[in-house]
């Protein structure tokens, strides 16, 4: 069977990797292949192992192979383009480099407008314009860097001394164009240009020590604060202990909540069984499913579904339709902008928390269905649920929350979590291209908003009933 490329009398311009060695994953739009693969050529040429995925049909889901090619690369180098922003297969590779914190390579075919949240993301890697002459050896020098084996190119020359140019339109002139040009603020509804020498140079935070506080007292429901306004401010005179007040200027008022380390007992999925699982680390958890507005402010867009039915402003509606690798992306780029803005004590980091976490939150300490015990009338007093949401979501906040302070624990969004609980028993990051969100959603009943609730899609996966709220804690060691 003929390839998309040979279809359109492309040739492949070799195979792929499939050796035991270092290699590169390359990620493309396919509608740049002429250029990409003519540039792949060169660096194939030179030594560079590469896999890409010529021959693997596109697909619905998750391509289970390319997600094994992405995780046992050594580098991920993307070809950006107007057409590869554009590419949902392109983004989704990009999404789960950045989920497996994958090194990466951006060499941009020609001058192109990142989404804000994306540019945050990839602005910490190096970056290569095509249409710089020397773009190969910069290229180069970052796979064979993290080939682990020595730079033993030169730079092509002719006969006149000048370097061969490369046909299309050679790639990358940049870290200095791509930032001045392309990183977006993500505070403004139309971002500008951050300029380089704004984000080189700042100070750098430095905590000796934190003191995890006590598990601080919950608010009244029903706050009409704008949710989760994270403005993170480091008490630079109390090195030795910090409490939330000092890590978080707004922590008083209600942003997070302190969850405290201690044990929990899970039920196995798919089993009757149960296993006691130890959460050894104390973590600050949002209060608040993260917002349109928030997601807006650091993504630079608003994926959720648009109701019709639903009035006034949508910002403090929970985002939805959004998918794993989307919260995983919010995440990391939430934790670049607040490092960059020195918000952020060193060493710790915004993700998603485990399944186990989720759950050991949720719970609060108790052991019934639900936070509040065995009676599922009295969630409506809760949560948003079929019995009382009128099969629309409704803004954050305006239920009870638990005994630790979070609001919208049931209902409304289903939430997405890191690693699955069985993951976390094995002490495995290794997974599939299967995802867990818990807390059940605004259409579903009572019995399916239960603390044990779980629900399993493909990290693909986008729904108007799938957001996420992220954890803040230390970066494990």
């Amino acid at each position: 069977m003929q390839s998309s490329s040979q279809a359109l009398g492309i040739s492949p311009p070799f195979d792929a990797y499939s050796g035991e060695g270092p290699y590169t994953f390359v990620s493309y739009a396919h509608a740049d292949k002429v250029m990409v693969f003519n540039a792949m050529r060169k660096l194939n040429e030179r030594g560079a192992n590469i896999w890409y995925d010529e021959g693997i049909k596109p697909a619905g889901e998750w391509v289970e192979e390319i997600a094994h090619a992405i995780k046992a690369s050594s580098l991920f180098l993307v070809f950006i383009s107007p057409r590869s922003v554009d590419s949902r297969y392109v983004k989704s590779e990009v999404g789960y480099a950045l989920s497996e914190n994958k090194e990466i390579l951006t060499v941009y075919v020609e001058e192109t407008t990142l989404p804000a949240g994306l540019a945050l993301c990839l602005q910490q890697f190096q970056s290569v314009f095509l249409q710089d002459a020397n773009w190969k050896d910069k290229a180069l020098e970052a796979i064979f860097e993290k080939m682990d084996a020595p730079v033993s190119f030169q730079s092509e020359l002719v006969d006149n001394g000048e370097e061969v140019v490369d046909h299309g339109k050679i790639l990358w002139d940049f870290w200095e164009k791509s930032r001045e040009r392309q990183l977006l603020r993500s505070n403004t509804s139309k971002p500008e240009a951050i300029p380089r020498s704004k984000l080189s140079g700042r100070k750098q935070v430095l905590i000796k020590k934190i003191q995890e506080p006590e598990a601080q007292p919950s608010k009244s429901a029903g706050s009409t604060r704008h949710p989760f306004a994270v403005k993170v401010e480091v008490n630079l005179e109390k090195e030795s202990s910090h409490s939330a007040g000092d890590l978080y200027k707004d922590a008083s008022a209600g942003d997070f909540s302190w969850i405290p380390g201690g044990e929990i007992s899970l039920k196995v999925p798919y089993s009757d069984e149960s296993k006691t699982v130890r959460v050894k680390n104390g973590f600050w958890m949002a209060r608040f499913l993260v917002t349109q507005g928030l997601y807006n402010k650091v993504m630079g867009s608003n994926p959720s579904y648009y109701d019709s039915s639903i009035s006034g402003d949508f910002n403090n509606l929970p985002v939805n339709n959004v998918s794993w690798l989307d919260a995983v992306s919010f995440c990391k780029a939430l934790t670049i902008l607040s490092k960059g803005e020195g918000k952020l004590p060193e060493n710790y980091e915004f993700r998603l928390p485990t399944e186990v976490e989720w759950e050991y939150a949720c719970r609060a300490g108790t052991l019934s269905d639900y936070y509040f015990g065995a009676q599922a009338d009295k969630l409506q007093d809760h949560g948003w649920f079929r019995g009382n949401s009128q099969k629309r979501l409704h803004p954050v906040g305006l239920k009870k929350p638990n005994p630790w302070g979070l609001f919208d624990v049931y209902g409304n969004v289903r939430e997405w979590v890191g690693n699955s609980f069985v993951n976390t028993l094995l002490n495995d990051s290794e997974q599939d291209e299967f995802r867990i969100s818990r807390g059940g959603a605004y259409m579903k009943p009572a019995s399916e908003c239960e603390s044990a609730s779980r629900s399993t899609n493909s990290l693909n996966h986008r729904f108007r009933n799938l957001g996420f709220r992220p954890v803040l804690a230390k970066v494990p060691t």
